[in-house]
This record gives C-alpha cells, sequence and structure tokens, in this order.
C-alpha cells in the first residue's frame, strides 16, 4: 500500500472532517499529474464531465462566475490557454475517464481510512483542476464531503463556516435540490473575519466540515489541483435532511426546519428524499441548465473568446 500522507496527530485525527484542517500529502510528483498525462486526460474527459470557467480577478459576487466551452481543442492548446489566460479548468469524475485514476483514488482513501480510525467511506469522486495564474474561484458551496489536494503552484483558500449568514439554511436546501448552482451564495467583506484560510503549496492538502463556503485565489503561477469528494453515512443523513427540507420549506411559509438527524422526525423526512429523489430520476430531471458563453481560445488574451450564450444540461 502506498503511503499517501504524512503522520497524523491526534487533533486532525479528531477533527478530519469536522474543522478545518491543513495537512500534508506525497504526491505532488506524481506522473499523472505531468503535462503531457493532463494533456491527455483533457482530450479523453466527456463534455458531460467538464466545466470550463472564468471570473473576473477582482470580482466578489460568485454569482458572476461564467461557465465555457473547450469541447475538440487539444489538450496542449488547452493547457497553453490557462497558462496566458484567466480561466479554470474542472475535470470531474476522472476516476471514470482513466483507471489509473481510479486506482489512485481507492489507494488514496485506503491510506485515509487506514489513519482515521472508525471513517469509512463510499461513492467516492475525483477532479483535476488546471487555473490560471492569479485566478479567482467564486465563493461555493460544495454538498458531499470534499478535500483539495495541491500537486503544482500556490494557492490560498478561505473557507467559511456552513451556517448563517455565510450559508443560509435556504440556500444549501436549493443547491442540494439542483434549484439553484453552488455558487448562489451571499457575500459580504464583514464574512472575512469568520474565514479560516490556508496557502496552499505543492504536497499540502485541506479539508473541511460539510457544506462550508469558500474560495480560492491562485498566486501568480499556473495551478494543478485535485478535489476528492465521498459520502459517509453522517453525510448521507445531513443530506437527506436538507433535501428534505428544501421539499418541506413553502408548506412552513418558508421556515428553517431542523437539520437533527436522529429520531423519528429524521426519519420521515429521509424517506421523504428518498421517495423525491426516486421520482426525479424517474422522471430524468436530475440534471439542471447552464448558460455558456465563452469559448477556450490559447490564441485570445484572457484564454478564451466570448460566444452567444447558450444553455447545456449538466
Amino acid at each position: 500500500m502506498r503511503q499517501f500522507s504524512t503522520e497524523w496527530t491526534p487533533d486532525q485525527i479528531r477533527d478530519f472532517g469536522r474543522k478545518p484542517l491543513l495537512l500534508r500529502h506525497g504526491h505532488a510528483e506524481n506522473p499523472l499529474f505531468a503535462d503531457d498525462a493532463l494533456a491527455r486526460l483533457i482530450e479523453a474527459t466527456p463534455r458531460s464531465h467538464f466545466h470550463v470557467n472564468t471570473i473576473d480577478r477582482d470580482e466578489t459576487d460568485p454569482r458572476k462566475w461564467r461557465e465555457g466551452d473547450m469541447s475538440g481543442l487539444s489538450g496542449l492548446d488547452v493547457m497553453a490557454a490557462v497558462a496566458r489566460g484567466n480561466i479554470w479548468v474542472h475535470l470531474q469524475r476522472v476516476h471514470e475517464t482513466s483507471s489509473a485514476y481510479r486506482v489512485f483514488l481507492d489507494d488514496l482513501f485506503a491510506d485515509i481510512e487506514r489513519n482515521v480510525p472508525g471513517f469509512r467511506s463510499y461513492r467516492r469522486s475525483m477532479s483535476v483542476l488546471i487555473s490560471s495564474p492569479n485566478m479567482n474561484v467564486a465563493l461555493h458551496a460544495d454538498v458531499p464531503g470534499q478535500s483539495l489536494w495541491q500537486v503544482r503552484g500556490r494557492k490560498r483558500v478561505w473557507v467559511y463556516p456552513p451556517q448563517p449568514p455565510y450559508l443560509p439554511q435556504e440556500k444549501i436546501e436549493a443547491i442540494v435540490l439542483q434549484r439553484s448552482g453552488d455558487t448562489d451564495l451571499p457575500y459580504d467583506p464583514s464574512y472575512e473575519a469568520g474565514a479560516e484560510s490556508f496557502e496552499l503549496e505543492p504536497g499540502d492538502w485541506a479539508t473541511w466540515p460539510r457544506n462550508a463556503p469558500h474560495r480560492v485565489r491562485n498566486a501568480d503561477c499556473v495551478n494543478v489541483s485535485f478535489t476528492t469528494e465521498h459520502w459517509t453515512d453522517e453525510l448521507r443523513a445531513g443530506y437527506a435532511v436538507d433535501y428534505a427540507n428544501g421539499l418541506l420549506r413553502p408548506l412552513f411559509r418558508g421556515a428553517d426546519l431542523s437539520r437533527e438527524t436522529r429520531g423519528p422526525a429524521f426519519m420521515a423526512k429521509f424517506a421523504v428524499a428518498a421517495a423525491h429523489k426516486g421520482w426525479r430520476r424517474l422522471a430524468g430531471r436530475t440534471h439542471m441548465p447552464v448558460t455558456v458563453d465563452f469559448r477556450v481560445d490559447p490564441r485570445a488574451a484572457q484564454g478564451f473568446a466570448d460566444v452567444a450564450p447558450h444553455q447545456i444540461m449538466k
């Protein structure tokens, strides 16, 4: 078994998944993240499995996050656009695209589970991020458990508590229900007083509690990172409660409902969420429209050119 992370401290073991943490890993030089491997991965990733985004470098409103396209371009052209421009390439579920990344992902979580007694994960996922110098990644909140692993370059991450005002309850419910995107969050400069911030260098990785809003700014260098997502029974229970609360909110005149994950009320909400998710799958309502308004262009100053807005389902 390969060793992925350095020795954990007792505090890190106790706080994993419950507090923002900065740890170390041993894969900054892994050939899976070399330029040639990344170029091949870009070319192999289907349209359904990638996002390309941009936002002005000084923009703080996460709703200004824009979606683009890179279909048909060579991996080297995309990487050239990243190096000279202002774009963020997100290759999703790379473990489904390449068996090498699937083995890597399985080994990585086996290592975490060996180091953190009682931690058992499933439905794991891995994404690769290739982003421009000084790229500003909008404030957003993810649904599963998540970690960010730095491979190349440097970036700063700000993590905010997963509670109001940083994360209003109705916002995470809408994200869970796919009624809004993960960047549809309020932001105010006063939030910085409540943030924890990490400077990530090659070999660092950060993790935080479920749904904790976070934003990222790259240093003046190309960045290569990867993210991992996972589920546990505890995370699944929290997801089910948020899902059901979102469905029930109109019946309770918009009031926040309990997020408790034990007891009869929780079991009823779990059943409501499961039934509704089953109906959505049968009805084919598991995707949401995304507006695309630019295309990656390695010749353009920002690494992309605007195109007529059009919608795709993601």
